[in-house]
């Protein structure tokens, strides 16, 4: 373990129950009897904060959270599924991908990298979101990863299109990053266990991504969706995101890629396929909220409406029914709430929605935290 990494790993992480409890919110319908936790969103909180809103939901009761991130919690804050955001920061900060969790081990994986520079870290941590782990390796650029994707064998690296910019950083710019078509773009294999094999670098289109879905090996292949852009963000026409598939021969080294599902604001599966074959996607584009099944090619949809949006959904698997959460929020009326489905019938509308206090902008990265994970919160 690096220097870095064992700075990372002695701060303590936040307990998740420092989230106080508030008032009973109303409730339109009912919330499932199995639903017990919280399901929390993370989202920037001006000038530089975050801050974490979320309701807990159990014995068919909704109550309101909310607490700023303090600084200082790393590497990956109070719930290493709410990671920060990629933000602007100055040179030798570290930047963390957003973490995936391995559900048979329960570690959290995460890569991180510094501004400026072409070495990266790929990072365990355990459930509490401390440091266990970790090694470096090289990318071809100071290139900006948001993002990675687990194979029962491999990390998948993905150093793509845009690079760090020290010039627009000197400037104050929001985005210090550029998009670089000359760059070669590629996705990389790490072997999870150090010592079972090199990195191994697989030559793709330009592209962007900021959130792979999943990724697993099938046979000799190793397959990757992830929501890809095709060209600068920055542009007038920037084009929309959609979910991309790359499927990499291990024995030819050759890729292929397509498209699965065209212009995807967001999207998700169940966390419990991370690393295996998943059949199933949710997610949104513009006020719909969608399910697509991948083996039948059908796909169901639910319109939030004139004004709403929603943001990053969330798939819950119970033992009476699989539900779907996300938070939506009215733009015109300064209103949100948290929508709970059954995840199969979006289209039956939802079979919940706890109004929350006041407005609460829809945020891209959201968790389920059962209490059996964490206790009572």
């Amino acid at each position: 373990m690096s220097p870095r990494t064992r700075n990372l790993a002695a701060v303590a992480p936040l307990a998740l129950d420092r989230l106080g409890p508030a008032d009973e919110l109303p409730v339109r319908g009912e919330l499932p009897d199995e639903l017990r936790g919280c399901f929390l969103q993370s989202g920037p909180r001006p000038p530089a904060g975050e801050v974490i809103t979320g309701v807990r939901i159990g014995d068919g009761v909704a109550r309101w959270y909310r607490t700023q991130d303090p600084e200082g919690c790393l590497p990956a804050g109070p719930v290493p599924a709410l990671a920060p955001r990629v933000r602007p920061a100055a040179s030798g900060t570290k930047l963390l991908a957003h973490p995936v969790q391995d559900p048979t081990t329960r570690e959290w994986h995460t890569i991180a990298t510094t501004p400026g520079s072409t070495e990266a870290e790929h990072l365990v941590m355990a459930t509490s979101g401390a440091v266990s782990r970790g090694r470096s390796f090289a990318l071809g650029a100071p290139t900006l990863v948001t993002t990675l994707a687990l194979t029962r064998d491999h990390v998948v690296v993905f150093d793509l299109s845009l690079v760090h910019d020290h010039a627009a950083e000197l400037r104050g710019l929001r985005h210090a990053h550029t998009w670089r078509a000359d760059k070669p773009a590629r996705l990389g294999l790490l072997p999870r266990t150090p010592g079972s094999g090199e990195l191994r670098w697989f030559p793709v289109r330009p592209g962007a991504t900021f959130r792979a879905l999943n990724a697993f090996q099938d046979g000799g292949t190793v397959v990757v969706d992830a929501l890809r852009h095709d060209g600068p963000l920055d542009a007038e026409q920037a084009p929309r995101p959609y979910l991309g598939r790359w499927t990499l021969d291990l024995g030819t080294g050759a890729v292929t890629e397509r498209r699965v599902i065209a212009a995807v604001d967001s999207a998700t599966t169940d966390p419990a396929a991370c690393g295996r074959e998943h059949r199933h996607v949710f997610g949104t584009t513009g006020r719909l909220l969608f399910h697509h099944d991948l083996h039948t090619s059908t796909s169901d949809a639910y319109d939030l409406g004139a004004g709403r949006r929603g943001g990053q959904p969330v798939f819950v698997g119970g033992t009476t029914g699989e539900w779907l959460l996300v938070f939506a929020e009215n733009l015109g009326r300064r209103g949100s709430e948290v929508l709970v489905f059954d995840a199969r019938r979006l289209g039956a509308g939802p079979c919940a929605s706890v109004l929350l206090p006041g407005a609460v902008p829809a945020a891209d990265r959201a968790t389920w935290q059962p209490f059996a994970e964490h206790g009572p919160l």
